[in-house]
């Protein structure tokens, strides 16, 4: 299958980077080509679109329909490409190509309906080259889970769309087993349960754990949550993420250098050879990554005067 796909600016290299980390957690043999802002994704072996869902950093998503010269060939391969019964409305386009298509495709007996289609067409024009594709609704409702919504909130959470790149960056696919060792209030649980993984959370503090599983739960999720010392405590999973303390550490005596150096000795000790760990940490801070080969790096924007980088990490 080949899909149409607009990725977000936010980030000079993350979505593509998100997007290629997806197709190869689900296995899934690709060619991508740039078009004028787009990408178009050939996903060779996908069985169906589902991992579109995954997606944070892509914007919108097309199954493609096909390509012509000209816009009366374009009307042609639309309307045999969708059922003869659907209404249909128009987008991506500038509004002269717009009417022009739709007048064309009217003709040819389908209806339009601008508010509400059973096919929302989008076509795209690149050095002479038309594009159509079928939007759709990757349905991720971001904003509803914003941290402030949740049963239990602490300033610190993470953005679910920041959340979702994270454990994607991790290649793994539906069914495998995550862990989050500074879970907080289970934002990276949340986005990873919604994707169909199996979650395991720790936390040092108490509080955050019961806070953890009372956020998971409003989400209709599960997970082994439990008050564990992620320096310490032993486990067997696919894929470490996780957003570590940064000016308090674990315990009281421990130093921020001291227990990243710990922690991610540790964490290569859950990890079989191939499997990945992504975390966030400040952007100055140096870390020992031995066990590791650093797959990415980077620096995300917070806010005015805050950046953080994530780190992708390959156990060897």
């Amino acid at each position: 299958m080949k899909y149409i796909l607009r990725l977000s600016r936010e980030h000079p290299s993350l979505p593509q980077s998100e997007l290629a980390a997806v197709l190869e957690g689900e296995s899934v043999e690709y060619r991508l080509q740039s078009l004028n802002g787009y990408t178009i994704l050939d996903a060779v072996d996908a069985e169906d679109a589902s991992f579109l869902s995954r997606l944070a950093y892509t914007l919108s998503t097309w199954e493609h329909l096909g390509e012509a010269t000209s816009l009366e060939r374009l009307a042609g391969v639309i309307y045999d490409s969708i059922p003869s019964e659907d209404t249909f409305r128009i987008s991506g386009t500038p509004q002269a190509m717009q009417v022009k298509l739709g007048g064309l495709l009217d003709r040819m007996g389908l209806d339009v309906d601008l508010k509400n289609p059973q096919s929302d067409i989008g076509v795209f024009e690149s050095d002479g080259l038309f594009i159509a594709g079928v939007k759709i609704d990757l349905r991720r409702n971001y904003q509803m889970r914003r941290p402030q919504y949740r049963p239990y909130f602490h300033p610190t959470s993470m953005h679910p769309k920041l959340a979702r790149a994270m454990v994607n960056l991790a290649r793994v696919r539906p069914g495998e087993t995550i862990l989050d060792p500074f879970c907080g209030t289970g934002g990276i649980l949340i986005e990873a349960g919604l994707m169909g993984l199996k979650l395991i959370g720790w936390d040092l503090d108490e509080r955050m754990a019961e806070g953890s599983r009372q956020n998971l739960k409003q989400y209709g999720l599960s997970a082994e949550v439990a008050r564990r010392d992620a320096l310490e405590s032993e486990a067997t999973v696919d894929a470490i993420v996780t957003d570590p303390p940064y000016g308090r550490s674990s315990r009281p005596s421990e130093e921020p250098v001291s227990l990243y150096r710990k922690f991610i000795s540790n964490a290569r000790s859950m990890l079989q050879d191939g499997s990945y760990m992504t975390l966030m940490l400040p952007s100055e801070r140096k870390i020992d990554t031995s066990g590791f080969d650093v797959k990415e790096t980077f620096d995300v924007r917070m806010h005015k005067s805050l950046t953080r980088r994530i780190w992708v990490l390959k156990a060897i």
